[in-house]
């Protein structure tokens, strides 16, 4: 049996919150605190069990779903593990690849985790990871927390790295989700989705490199489904150099609907991802969205990492809306210009020790023509964070 946890406080605002659109500037801390036990019973049979409670102050209009909550189980399933393969069967989190589409998502003060049954086969450098799951759903008391019925996932997802083929990798993936609410700029209702994805991804003489395509098909209402993906993230870092610079470009395409009448949705929908994608701000979600980002990342000294870049956005389809992490839709945007603005941010971690880590993070957003003919304004963000681990 062994016991771990994990403390973080984290302050953060917004000047304004959501491009002003609708919100005015606004401040707030977190606080969450997690407490684990993993009992090991010879040599496969494995229980584990963390318990969360989360507290926040001074947001205007008081806590979101992701804020707040009474002591609750964030984690608690029960575990068979073989030589090549596992089974898991309870609450658990899970990210998958770069966390595109998956994500336990980690900045807000509540992780997302899933409620259901998980088989992950490794042999060698192949793994396979098969789920079907229902996303928790968050409540504000204690032990209260249930699996959302209105959502659900499946999915395969196979990592293969056959040393034959070093340093050159690859993911391949489907994923089934459904949930009963979806709303869009184009349709709502009902949504049923299939995720058809690969991801290439390695590194070799300072180069490295981070490809992934992704095509959606199902439908939602009456309207059939046809949206994609397709993003990178290639860099080079200077080994011999001071600091060990990275030099880096993203660069991301999300399809949006050009044509909100021909009974068709091509708007791409994210499922879970990473909500920290293009900035710790989280301003914006990968949908209906192009843009290019290049980055410079320094290493200082151990443990200490800082990130510069500066992302250019603009829509895939001007008919379609600008997306954002909450609420999905900014309904103003819609058919408004091309152009949704640049950030410029600067990030940096440093981890003192295998416990202590501090991050930091300012964003400036100069809004384009897709948010100013809404009534949008520019945006800064500011945030600090301090976690401890045990």
């Amino acid at each position: 049996m062994t016991f771990g946890g994990d403390a973080r406080v984290r302050a953060q605002g917004y000047w304004p919150d959501n491009f002003g659109i609708g919100s005015g500037n606004d401040g707030y801390t977190l606080f969450r605190g997690l407490a684990h036990g993993d009992v090991r019973v010879g040599k496969h049979i494995q229980m584990f069990v963390q318990f969360g409670a989360y507290d926040e102050i001074s947001r205007s209009g008081g806590p979101v779903s992701t804020d707040q909550s009474l002591p609750d189980l964030q984690q608690g399933f029960l575990a068979w593990n073989g030589e090549k393969l596992s089974l898991r069967a309870g609450r658990q989190e899970m990210t998958l690849g770069t966390s595109r589409l998956i994500a336990a998502r980690d900045s807000p003060n509540i992780r997302r985790a899933f409620d259901g049954v998980r088989a992950i086969w490794k042999q060698e450098s192949t793994r396979v990871d098969v789920f079907a799951f229902r996303p928790v759903l968050n409540k504000s008391g204690a032990f209260d927390d249930t699996w959302d019925k209105s959502e659900s996932l499946l999915g395969v997802y196979a990592t293969l790295a056959p040393a034959r083929l070093a340093p050159f990798k690859a993911d391949l993936y489907w994923f089934g989700y459904k949930r009963d609410e979806a709303i869009f700029a184009a349709a709502e209702g009902r949504e049923s989705r299939h995720s058809f994805g690969t991801r290439l991804f390695g590194s070799i003489k300072g180069w490295d490199w981070n490809a992934e395509a992704v095509l959606q098909t199902g439908h939602i209402g009456d309207r059939s489904i046809f949206a994609w993906t397709i993003a990178s993230d290639t860099g080079f870092t200077f080994d011999g150099v001071p600091w060990s610079p990275r030099l880096g470009l993203k660069a991301n395409i999300a399809s949006g609907d050009g044509n909100p009448a021909d009974g068709k949705l091509r708007t791409f929908n994210l499922l879970y991802p990473n909500t920290t994608y293009f900035s710790e701000a989280s301003l914006l979600s990968p949908a209906n969205i192009m843009d290019l980002q290049p980055t410079l990342t320094l290493r200082p000294v151990r443990g200490l990492t800082f990130v510069l870049s500066w992302n250019f956005l603009w829509k895939h389809q001007k008919e379609d809306a600008v997306y954002t992490s909450s609420p999905p839709v900014i309904p103003e945007t819609i058919g408004t210009g091309r152009y949704i603005g640049d950030q410029i941010k600067l990030e940096g971690s440093y981890r003192l020790n295998p416990q202590w880590e501090v991050r930091a993070a300012a964003v400036h957003f100069r809004v384009g023509s897709a948010l100013t003919q809404a009534g949008g304004t520019d945006v800064s963000f500011l945030m600090t964070s301090l976690a401890f681990r045990w």
